[in-house]
């Protein structure tokens, strides 16, 4: 009868042990993503699509604080525009969520009908520089989204004459996971095995650029 439990004993055991010293592993990988440079004196806090529960109110503290005078917020293409009115525009529900700060923010339009990407909302952002000059600017995003973001909008602002422009990150935190527990849930792992992936492809990819040069 031990016999018959002491394999799966074992393996326990030396899966317990994995974790433990590997748990400094991964909090380092994590904190690759990352970028939270914040800083004063910027013309704008720009809130990126894609977490309504955590980005517009992490814009809000940042305004508090007087990081910048005003917020933009780029405009998403929905999943479903059919029920639209029932699921409601990402860039409502951080309206909704600003008006309880007493704040709001002005869209940056869309040159495709709604971004799709982190590369379209940066080139949305190019053709709104032409007529809204900016010399520092303040995205907020997730903190696993950050390093990603800032490649995207660096990339693609270099590429368009903005390479003075001062892109900043601020990373919203949420209350699911974190760099230091991500492993342990599932939305954190899926987040962060898929990250490497997609900022893979930003690598080797500047998608859009023909519609801006068209704008």
């Amino acid at each position: 009868m031990k016999k018959r439990y002491l394999i799966p004993g074992s393996a326990l055991i030396l899966s317990l042990i994995l974790y433990i010293f590997s748990a400094p592993i991964l909090k380092s990988y994590a904190s690759l993503f990352r970028i939270n440079n914040a800083s004063k004196g910027a013309n704008c806090i720009l809130i990126l699509s894609g977490n309504t529960q955590t980005r517009p109110e992490h814009a809000a503290l940042l305004m508090r604080q007087e990081y910048a005078p005003r917020i933009y917020h780029t405009d998403q293409r929905e999943w479903n525009q059919k029920h639209i009115g029932i699921y409601g525009k990402d860039f409502n529900k951080s309206q909704a969520v600003l008006a309880t700060y007493n704040l709001c923010a002005d869209i940056i339009p869309s040159t495709k009908g709604g971004a799709t990407s982190t590369f379209d909302e940066a080139y949305d952002f190019v053709v709104f520089l032409k007529s809204h000059p900016m010399k520092h600017v303040i995205l907020v995003t997730d903190a696993f989204h950050t390093a990603r973001a800032h490649y995207a909008f660096r990339k693609v602002l270099d590429m368009h004459g903005y390479k003075s422009l001062k892109i900043e990150m601020s990373a919203a935190p949420n209350d699911v996971f974190n760099e230091e527990n991500w492993y342990t849930t599932e939305k954190g792992i899926s987040v962060y095995m898929l990250e490497p992936i997609k900022f893979l492809f930003y690598m080797f990819n500047s998608t859009n650029s023909t519609l801006v040069q068209e704008g």
